[in-house]
C-alpha cells in the first residue's frame, strides 16, 4: 500500500511542476511588440479544453513514462503532461500575451533540469519523465488538432529564445512521442545499470 508521505511527496511533485510551468509561461506577457502577442480570452471559450483533451494529455504523458518502470514516474508522467497547461490560467487576465510558452523545447530541457536539482542530482528519472511529459503534451496536441480538423497546430518551440511559432502536423506527433518514450527508457536503463554497479561494489 502506498505511505502518507509517498502520496504527500507524489503531490508536491506535481504542485511544484505546475508553478514552474506557469512562471515560466509569465514570459509570454513581455512580447507586447511581437506581431502574434495577442488577448486571447477565456480558456473556456477559446481553447477548446475538454474531457478528451484532458484524459488524452495523461494517457499519452503515461505511455512516455512506461519505461521508467516505476508506477509513480508512470503517474507523474501523466500528470505533468496535462499540468503543462497551468499557462491558460493567464488568459483570464485579459491583457496581450504570446500563449504556450512553456510548450517549447527549451523548458522541457529547463523543468528536467530544475526537477533534477530539486532531487538533488540523485532522481534522473524523475528528471527525464518532466522532460519527456512536455514533449508528449505537443505530440498529443497536434494529434487531436487533426482529429478536429486541423491540419497541425504550432508552439514557440524555441521559447524564451524565441516567441516565433513554428507549426507541426502530419506524423510529427509520432515522432514526438516515440522520442518521449524513447528518452524515458534510455535514462530508465542507464539508471538500472549505474544503481547495479553501485550495489556490486558495496558488496564487494
Amino acid at each position: 500500500m502506498l505511505k502518507l508521505t509517498q502520496v504527500r511527496k507524489f503531490i508536491i511533485t506535481l504542485v511544484i511542476f505546475t508553478l514552474i510551468s506557469f512562471s515560466f509561461s509569465t514570459i509570454g506577457l513581455g512580447f507586447e511588440e511581437h506581431p502574434q502577442s495577442r488577448i486571447i480570452g477565456n480558456p473556456f471559450e477559446v481553447s477548446a479544453i475538454s474531457v478528451q483533451h484532458v484524459l488524452g494529455h495523461i494517457f499519452w504523458g503515461m505511455i512516455a513514462g512506461l519505461l521508467s518502470l516505476r508506477l509513480n514516474y508512470v503517474f507523474l508522467c501523466g500528470g505533468f503532461a496535462i499540468l503543462l497547461d497551468a499557462d491558460h490560467l493567464l488568459q483570464f487576465l485579459d491583457i496581450e500575451m504570446i500563449s504556450r510558452m512553456s510548450h517549447s523545447i527549451p523548458f522541457a530541457i529547463i523543468v528536467g533540469f530544475i526537477m533534477l536539482a530539486l532531487s538533488k542530482f540523485r532522481d534522473y528519472r524523475l528528471a527525464v519523465v518532466s522532460f519527456s511529459a512536455i514533449i508528449s503534451h505537443l505530440a498529443f496536441d497536434i494529434w487531436l488538432a487533426q482529429q478536429s480538423g486541423w491540419n497541425g497546430t504550432q508552439f514557440p518551440l524555441f521559447s524564451p529564445f524565441s516567441a516565433d511559432m513554428i507549426a507541426l502536423s502530419g506524423y510529427d506527433w509520432l515522432f514526438l512521442e516515440i522520442f518521449a518514450f524513447s528518452v524515458v527508457g534510455i535514462v530508465a536503463f542507464i539508471n538500472r545499470k549505474v544503481a547495479k554497479k553501485r550495489n556490486h561494489i558495496k558488496i564487494n
